[in-house]
């Protein structure tokens, strides 16, 4: 292949593995380009937190997961993070983890996370957060975008833009007992 040759002409395995490979020579934060199921895509992502600090999502794996795409400038966003930090503390207990990935920067996630006492695991990704969205089923790029996976690692809810009220505690509560 031409040296010089623009990105889309390089074949997209070598591509990925190019892009991940020197993401981890820098220290940032990476995903995993093939995944069997969608969850796998999950647990072989990394995104830094609110710290700066990457955070594996594997270390969810085994529990009852929401995972909340949200993004600052959205305004279901903004209604629907106090139900979550008040569902995150009803259920955390059992076994169940929020986790919320923001598509904006580290400053405004945590200002974002600030204003609204957010207290389960706040992350944010870019590019690769939105990928992983796909990955998980939101084809139209829907923020916000919630997915419920059970202990087991299935996806057994997904939620393209508003949650409606209840929802995701009738979801929930067969889950975690």
């Amino acid at each position: 292949m031409d040296q010089n040759a623009p990105l889309a002409a390089m074949p997209r395995r070598r591509l990925f593995g190019t892009a991940s490979a020197l993401a981890a020579l820098a220290g940032l934060p990476h995903r995993a380009v093939a995944a069997d199921t969608p969850t796998e895509a999950v647990w072989a992502s990394s995104f830094k937190d609110l710290t700066d600090t990457v955070q594996p999502l594997s270390q969810y794996k085994g529990k009852t997961a929401v995972i909340y795409f949200f993004a600052t400038w959205c305004v279901p966003c903004h209604l629907e993070t106090p139900k979550l930090v008040k569902l995150y503390d009803t259920f955390k207990q059992n076994d169940m983890v929020v986790i919320g990935i923001g598509l904006d920067n580290a400053d405004k996630v945590r200002a974002f996370s600030k204003k609204y006492g957010v207290d389960y695991p706040v992350v944010y990704g870019g590019r690769d957060a939105v990928q992983l969205g796909r990955d998980l089923g939101n084809d139209l790029g829907a923020i916000p975008f919630t997915v419920v996976i059970d202990k087991a690692g299935r996806v057994v809810e997904t939620i393209k833009g508003d949650t409606p009220e209840g929802k995701l505690e009738s979801v929930l509560r067969p889950l975690v007992g």
